[in-house]
């Protein structure tokens, strides 16, 4: 292999850890709820709308960071951005107030948004034309990777020292391993700054695709956001309540906890595969499986009572679970171009956000209207195998090109 191509994947192995530290915390964020509660003597409902504050700002930054990104390149963007995700933790080591855990959450959301999936997604394709799919996958495995091993971190660090140490044990790893491998490894828009890879210093006008305004009349643009949605919906939505759906189906606590983590570590294994299909078969064909799977897989829960089912749960819906992450960037990618690919993302970033923010809403309401998960169950299969339907609708990029230049003819 070239010395530019090990260059490459040495960018992916830092894009790798970053999304391992950063994410990391945000999966684990359930370890600091009761702590944090029976601390300040605050509801509920009070501490869950704070938190929810996070991936709201994540979502409403997302089309800046990703025109910013499009603009100026990923690595301005993205070290400023874990640090501040790393100054948000560390202002909740220190806040004393509902409006200072407010104003941390805000800072964290705008700061994973412009150091994670977006730069990673634009780093990755600007870099890779072979492998693409693999290299996806081997970066956003930290995702999942990091979830299940800084849950553990954080559990024994707030258990041992409290919530204040806890919050800092999450700022510490950013600070002084992430932002320095970035600051170390990440591909500038100069090739002085980094000679890797020379598409990384193609100007974004030079590179294939359609510019935002082309990409927001196609039909691809809106099957994907459609997905997006639908399956954030469903999969956020299937992943909250599915400890308490466990419980209700006979489960101990302690074993549908255990089950819930397997599920991490099979979606972690999912995440890392996935790009091999899709740089075989492409994006499209592969996440149209991946969604039929998730269908089937979410099925056997009506079985859950039988752990043969949950097996069988855990193969189908814990591999895909976290694929989408990497396949909806080649989707994008074949249907769109890369030229404006950190915009296009941050505008679909905002149907993601709807999805997880919608998700646990709609399990809740429908368990509290029925008693049951039964009917939440069968409305997520419905979402995901629409998912499928959206995805298979995409047209390939020299398609788009060709019914856009249609449409401007019969305009004129």
């Amino acid at each position: 292999m070239p010395e530019q191509d090990w260059r490459s994947w040495i960018v992916v192995g830092a894009l790798f850890v970053t999304l391992f530290l950063i994410w990391g915390p945000v999966n684990a964020s359930g370890v600091f709820f009761l702590p944090v509660i029976k601390h300040f003597g605050w509801s509920r409902t009070l501490l869950s709308s704070m938190v929810a504050t996070a991936p709201l700002a994540a979502g409403v930054s997302g089309p800046g960071a990703g025109w910013l990104i499009d603009r100026i390149g990923a690595r301005k963007v993205m070290i400023p951005g874990a640090a501040l995700v790393a100054l948000g933790y560390f202002g909740l080591s220190r806040a004393n107030s509902p409006p200072a855990f407010l104003v941390c959450f805000v800072i964290i959301g705008v700061g994973i948004t412009a150091s994670t999936i977006i730069p990673t997604a634009l780093v990755i394709a600007k870099n890779f034309t072979a492998r693409k799919g693999l290299a996806l996958g081997m970066a956003f495995s930290g995702i999942p990777l990091g979830g299940t091993a800084i849950t553990i971190l954080a559990n024994h660090v707030v258990v041992g020292y409290g919530f204040r140490a806890g919050y800092l044990a999450m700022a510490t790893p950013i600070v002084f391993i992430a932002v320095p491998l970035l600051l170390l490894y990440l591909p500038g828009r100069s090739a002085d700054e980094n000679p890797a890879r020379q598409t990384a210093t193609i100007s974004s006008s030079t590179l294939p695709g359609l510019e935002v305004s082309e990409a927001i009349r196609t039909r691809s643009f809106w099957m994907i956001a459609a997905a997006e949605l639908l399956f954030a919906l469903a999969g956020v939505g299937l992943r909250v309540h599915l400890v308490p759906f466990l419980v209700g189906a006979g489960y101990s606590q302690t074993s549908a906890a255990e089950l819930f983590g397997v599920m991490f570590l099979f979606s972690a294994l999912g995440a890392f595969l996935a790009g091999v299909p899709g740089d075989r078969f492409g994006g499209r064909r592969t996440l149209v499986a991946v969604y039929v799977a998730a269908a089937a897989g979410i099925a056997t829960l009506f079985g859950a009572t039988h752990l043969a089912m949950m097996a069988i749960f855990l193969l189908l819906f814990g591999l895909v679970r976290e694929t989408p992450v990497v396949l909806l960037q080649m989707v994008i990618a074949e249907s769109m171009g890369i030229r404006r690919l950190g915009a296009i993302l941050g505008l679909q970033g905002i149907f993601t956000t709807i999805g997880f923010a919608a998700g646990p809403v709609l399990a809740g309401r429908i368990y509290d209207s029925t008693g049951s998960y039964s009917a939440a169950l069968g409305v997520f299969i419905a979402m995901a195998i629409i998912s499928a339907i959206a995805i298979s609708a995409c047209l390939p990029l020299k398609e788009q090109r060709h019914r856009l230049r249609l449409a401007e003819a019969a305009a004129a």
